[in-house]
């Protein structure tokens, strides 16, 4: 993964645990955050074109690939500090941030209560963790449920059974994502398939993984403030025009007041293994625009 000398993988202790990472390229840093069932290796694809114009920094977090997996500590507030720390520990005091998924709650906290160390967030394919953005994808009512809308969430919740009924079956459970939500089922190979179930594939990997909805409500508490007070961070939506689409955008205006973005074309869920090329354009000119932006108010 990631070996041909661009990018180096390594290992530090932060906050009571042991993260991995890679990193690669040169200028000002970008945090990649990956999201459920995904790792670091989430942004092999969109990792060589960024790091031609920035630092690349892509962590597993807690519960995930080559890091730590701990019995708790999965509310964004403390991933959020995870991931923190990495970056002090790097010597970045700024940073931008680029979040799919269940990544982009903690990465939106991170946001919120430190506006003076992120830049600009990119915001991919989740929800805003607010109860009215929820409970439209969770209400029982045929409309919502004739698939069995977002079962993963609530299935996650029983103590115990989910590690139970997954073992064993840990390909079948991922692979169920792909052929979902997956607009070009292609863009995720067997290669890829097998790199996730390489730390997935375990005790520890299938609690850790889960984790980050065993402790939905906890992140639910820590996301309400910005909606009475709303983060001033730059922020680009996005969404998969075969997914969430411009769903991503409208939701984060009831937490922020700088939100851009819209939609990605031809796309489904996994928008940076999906279509890294088209993804990356958007990002670069959106971080670009933010740089200058800010060299015109500093000048």
């Amino acid at each position: 993964m990631m070996n041909d000398g661009t990018f180096t993988h390594h290992t530090t202790a932060v906050n009571s645990i042991r993260l991995h990472y890679v990193i690669g390229g040169q200028g000002d840093p970008i945090l990649l955050w990956h999201g459920f069932l995904g790792t670091s290796y989430s942004w092999h694809k969109l990792m060589p074109i960024l790091a031609k114009h920035y630092t690349v920094i892509a962590p597993d977090m807690r519960g995930y690939g080559d890091s730590d997996k701990p019995a708790s500590g999965y509310d964004a507030r403390t991933l959020m500090e995870d991931f923190r720390s990495l970056i002090h520990q790097l010597g970045f005091a700024k940073i931008f941030i680029v979040a799919h998924d269940m990544g982009a709650p903690p990465a939106l906290v991170y946001a919120g209560q430190y506006p003076d160390e992120v830049r600009a967030l990119a915001y991919l394919e989740d929800p805003v963790i607010l109860e009215e953005h929820i409970q439209p994808f969770l209400t029982f009512a045929p409309e919502t449920m004739q698939e069995g809308s977002m079962w993963w969430w609530l299935f996650s919740l029983a103590p115990k059974i989910p590690e139970i009924l997954i073992a064993g079956h840990e390909r079948e459970f991922l692979t169920w994502f792909y052929d979902r939500y997956l607009y070009d089922r292609q863009s995720i190979n067997d290669e890829t398939v097998n790199e996730y179930l390489r730390t997935f594939a375990t005790a520890d990997g299938i609690r850790g993984a889960i984790g980050v909805y065993r402790a939905i409500f906890d992140t639910m508490k820590q996301t309400a403030p910005y909606a009475q007070k709303k983060i001033k961070t730059p922020i680009l939506g996005l969404g998969g025009d075969r997914s969430l689409g411009e769903h991503v955008k409208q939701m984060l205006k009831s937490v922020a007041t700088d939100v851009h973005g819209g939609v990605i074309e031809n796309c489904g869920h996994f928008i940076p293994e999906e279509q890294p090329a088209a993804f990356a354009k958007q990002l670069l000119e959106f971080f670009t625009k933010i740089a200058e932006n800010r060299q015109v108010s500093n000048s």
